[in-house]
């Protein structure tokens, strides 16, 4: 529900708990049974905070993911802001919600490096490996608060470096404007710089728009590592 591509909202409520039915039941014969056993003195607030607890470590798995991504929404963000296109508004099919045109166009390709690389695979050996490192009610979660601030500060950076090449170009432009202003102060800069930014903005996608499925496996692997790091970080 809370991982990557698992919780798009193109797919409906039904097919999500179908689909986390029929892997609970597979998973049953990969799991060792050792590692998932509930003592049989334990009571029902033993099985409420087991409950808990492993709900937590998978909302906590999956949200690594999300600010991951969300990063990299971010970055498109930036991007349509700078090149006077952020009042384009379109639907992002991931979350329903209203986006922006570059936003989108980077997520979008976003999900797709992430399932050529096997991100969905990933996340399911992820799960496995949690009850294999994670004993039933054992989390340590008041751990993972300060690794999850880590992540959001890559957040951060992997928004500026995704959008890096039109921060730097468009300022260099902007400046260049500002210079022309005031060597022609009759000139109507407005009317020149919406275009100019525009063209300069779809040259740059099209320069880097090739590069860019290599820069998100290198995010990704940042990404599988995170989930790793907070697998070991909150088992006992």
């Amino acid at each position: 529900m809370t991982a990557p591509f698992f919780n798009s909202a193109t797919f409906p409520k039904q097919v999500k708990l179908y689909f986390a039915l029929i892997t609970s039941v597979i998973l049953c014969f990969v799991i060792p049974s050792d590692s998932i056993l509930i003592p049989i003195k334990s009571g029902l607030p033993f099985i409420v905070i087991a409950i808990i607890l492993e709900a937590l470590v998978g909302i906590a798995l999956g949200l690594i993911g999300q600010l991951i991504f969300a990063g990299i929404e971010m970055a498109g963000r930036l991007v349509s802001l700078k090149i006077t296109l952020s009042f384009a508004r379109i639907i992002n099919t991931q979350s329903k919600q209203k986006t922006d045109l570059v936003g989108n166009l980077f997520t979008m390709l976003a999900i797709w490096v992430f399932l050529i690389i096997g991100g969905d695979k990933m996340y399911i050996n992820a799960l496995v490996k949690s009850f294999k490192l994670i004993p039933i009610a054992q989390a340590h979660l008041q751990q993972a608060g300060p690794f999850m601030l880590n992540v959001a500060n890559y957040l951060f950076v992997v928004a500026v470096q995704l959008a890096a090449p039109f921060l730097i170009v468009l300022f260099l432009l902007d400046l260049a404007l500002a210079i022309f202003a005031r060597i022609m102060p009759q000139a109507n800069i407005m009317f020149i710089a919406i275009p100019v930014k525009l063209l300069l903005g779809y040259f740059l996608l099209a320069w880097i728009f090739p590069y860019l499925p290599q820069a998100y496996k290198m995010i990704f692997h940042h990404l599988f590592k995170y989930i790793w790091d907070m697998l070991k970080i909150v088992s006992p």
